[in-house]
């Protein structure tokens, strides 16, 4: 049986929760590129994906600004509607979209619904699909140091631990 070392994983948390959103995401799309190809099969398929993927495909269907907003919605620690829709970032695209009722907004409980693991399984999925339906990291962008130092800590974690940082986190 492995035991995870919580101390390194709760500091590695709380420095990428201090994080501005725009680099915790660039965080997770780095880290989840990198580790995607040593994810064994048989434990990306016991993730539970139902309802993740069900909400990678409502997102995939929004315009690239939607996207991003999304996301930045769903690890923003500012929140405090749970209720809130995800709406265009521009204010006259904005107003349309309440007025008409437009379908371009994703509800921010679908993403709060998902238990710990159904987070993960959505991460997961999406960064699968950056760059392919879904914003990715522009190229040339680069992390600023602190998201540097975080990325360089989760490289360093044993799998127990990246998955207790990952519950911690999203």
């Amino acid at each position: 049986m492995t035991s995870t070392n919580i101390k390194p994983v709760q500091e590695a948390a709380s420095a990428f929760k201090s994080l501005i959103v725009d680099d915790q995401l660039a965080v997770l799309a780095s880290f989840y590129k990198q580790i995607a190809d040593s994810v064994p099969a048989d434990a990306a398929n016991a993730l539970p994906t139902q309802d993740a993927n069900s909400l990678v495909s409502r997102i995939q269907q929004l315009s690239p600004e939607n996207q991003l907003s999304a996301l930045r919605e769903f690890l923003s620690t500012e929140r405090r509607d749970k209720d809130a829709t995800v709406l265009d970032p521009h204010p006259s695209k904005a107003l349309a979209e309440l007025v008409t009722g437009n379908d371009t907004k994703i509800p921010t409980h679908a993403y709060d619904s998902l238990n710990a693991e159904g987070k993960i399984a959505f991460w997961y999925l999406l960064a699968g699909k950056l760059g392919s339906g879904f914003v990715g990291i522009p190229n040339g962008t680069q992390l600023t140091q602190d998201a540097t130092e975080v990325l360089t800590t989760l490289q360093s974690f044993k799998t127990d631990e990246i998955v207790s940082f990952l519950k911690l986190v999203v």
